[in-house]
């Protein structure tokens, strides 16, 4: 405040001594013009003197002679008016002038500021301050609206990759399903702001959703509840196998209870299906006080309910793997007790024939079974969507699935009894050693990373591994790693990030972008589309051309146009 009354204190000084000097200006212009009209009278008194003495008495004389003489006398007041006048005018453009250029200066000064806040982030200012009639004030606000509307989706962006950060850490340190949904759940619900939600598990043996973790009101429930596909909104949800959000909340829905809200029911319910490679693998629930949920939020359980999903496969995948290695193991070791059995017994066997042949057609008929069973794990593993892979604590592989030859283009035969760096290349070998260190050192908590393999000179894969410490495991003896093929998802990502900036791209330009249906629809329309318009993004999206109310010449340049592209198959 000081400063500014200092400011206005200076310029006032400035004005006076403008003001000031300008009518030092004027006075000096007076002078000089009366300066120069006193040639006019006194040379004509010099000339009617000729031959006489230049005396007061002379020049009253000269004038009683010629009346013109006084009209001459009156030249200094003439031109010293003239002076004056013009002065007094070029003061007045001056000051027309330098008002002009002050009014400039503060639309100048006023737009500098503005841009300078813009600049440094203040992006929720006054609009009013900006002049709408200047060019650089409008480019201003298009600028400031353009730059709010990028922070809120950028903002959304961020709160979204947040979220999908806390699940994926969730998932990548939880190998217990039960676990894994409890955390998952309690982790959304303070995320999302909602009151309570709910996990459920698809049985594929008995065909329907059985909930694993309930989480209300800051505790834990347990609720013991089952659901067929398509019966109830978890069923529904399930058969449709897309989200579904409900604002109208069933009567026999659940209420919340308590000193301070009474019995209160949620205002909105969420439910999205998991689904992984289009298998359906649960239902995850969540209600919430709120009148509505934000798009950020439909989004982001959306998003994580994919990885989910895929995580709760591949949980599946891992325990059904280590069931079958552990029934080969387990018949291994017992085919090894019979045969110790049967050598001990060969003594007894040679002496009575009929028993021998007994014993024989029984041996017989394990080994087959044996076969068979041997024969069915090696199908099952062979045509497994991951590679099994057991290495001893040297790092030496004592263990490589059938699964290798599809996945990874090399017979599992090649790379067993050799060391594991053999197939990567220096940089994943590097990776490889520090993940393999690290499952030496901690035991208990397995790790999971991802790098590039080169199956061929024409294909390189991406791959994700999951390496787990079983040394002390009686049926492993090992350091296990599951190894699956995530090229077509790191594609997807690269496609969906590729797709967000031309997405950005479009809301942020400055020409209008709508994309429609053959027959009139409306699927998208940027932000521009509103200031051309006039009307709302929501009042014209999933609407024809003829329901939109749009100014008739709009209306009929997107007919033309739409016309000639389904003529001509082009843009």
């Amino acid at each position: 405040m000081a400063e500014n009354a200092t400011y206005i204190e200076d310029e006032e000084e400035e004005n006076l001594q403008k003001n000031k000097a300008a009518s030092q200006l004027v006075t000096r212009s007076t002078i000089l013009g009366f300066i120069i009209g006193l040639f006019f009278p006194v040379g004509a008194i010099l000339l009617s003197l000729r031959g006489h003495d230049f005396t007061l008495w002379s020049v009253i004389h000269v004038h009683s002679v010629s009346d013109v003489l006084w009209i001459i006398d009156l030249a200094p007041f003439v031109i010293a008016t003239i002076f004056n006048y013009f002065a007094r005018k070029n003061r007045r453009q001056n000051e027309d002038l330098e008002r002009m250029l002050a009014e400039k200066n503060e639309i100048f000064t006023r737009n500098s500021l503005i841009a300078k806040r813009i600049g440094e982030g203040d992006l929720y200012f006054d609009t009013n301050e900006i002049d709408k009639d200047d060019l650089l004030g409008r480019s201003l606000l298009i600028m400031k609206n353009n730059l709010v509307a990028t922070s809120q989706r950028e903002n959304e962006q961020n709160w979204i990759a947040k979220g999908k950060e806390i699940v994926g850490d969730i998932l990548r340190q939880r190998n217990n399903i039960s676990e894994l949904a409890y955390e998952t759940i309690i982790n959304l619900i303070e995320y999302i702001n909602a009151v309570q939600g709910a996990f459920y598990l698809y049985d594929d043996d008995n065909e329907k959703l059985v909930n694993i973790a309930t989480y209300a009101y800051n505790r834990k429930k347990y609720i013991t509840q089952e659901f067929k596909i398509g019966i109830g909104l978890v069923g529904q949800a399930a058969f449709e196998r897309d989200i579904i959000y409900r604002r109208e909340i069933p009567d026999d829905y659940i209420t919340i209870s308590s000193g301070i809200l009474g019995d209160k029911k949620p205002k909105t319910l969420l439910l999205s299906p998991l689904i992984s490679d289009e298998k359906l693998q649960g239902v995850i629930e969540f209600a919430s006080l709120n009148d509505d949920m934000p798009d950020k939020t439909l989004r982001l359980i959306q998003e994580v309910s994919q990885i989910i999903a895929q995580t709760i496969f591949n949980l599946k995948v891992n325990t059904q793997t280590e069931k079958l290695l552990r029934e080969a193991q387990e018949m291994t070791i017992q085919l090894r007790k019979n045969e110790d059995e049967l050598r001990k017994n060969a003594d007894e066997m040679r002496k009575t024939q009929l028993e021998l042949q007994d014993t024989n057609k029984q041996l017989e008929a394990q080994i087959r079974e044996v076969e068979r069973g041997q024969k069915r794990q090696y199908a099952l593993l062979e045509n497994a969507s991951e590679v099994i892979s057991i290495y001893d604590e040297t790092g030496i592989v004592t263990y490589e699935s059938p699964s290798a030859k599809n996945i990874l283009g090399y017979d599992p035969d090649y790379i067993v009894g050799k060391s594991a760096y053999e197939k990567f290349d220096d940089v994943s070998k590097h990776r490889f050693k520090d993940v393999f260190s690290r499952l030496l050192q901690d035991p208990d908590h397995p790790v999971t990373f991802e790098y590039q393999y080169q199956k061929s000179e024409d294909e390189q894969l991406w791959l994700e591994a999951t390496g787990r410490n079983l040394l002390n495991n009686a049926a492993i003896q090992g350091i296990i790693f599951n190894t699956r093929d995530i090229t077509v998802r790191k594609i997807a990502e690269k496609a969906q990030r590729m797709s967000g900036e031309m997405q950005a791209l479009s809301e942020n330009s400055l020409d209008m972008i709508a994309r429609l249906s053959p027959d009139g629809k409306f699927f998208y329309v940027n932000p521009v589309a509103e200031q051309l318009t006039g009307l709302k993004k929501q009042d014209m999206l999933q609407k024809q051309i003829d329901d939109v109310a749009l100014n008739e010449k709009i209306a009929s340049v997107f007919k033309d146009a739409l016309a000639q592209v389904m003529q001509t198959q082009q843009m």
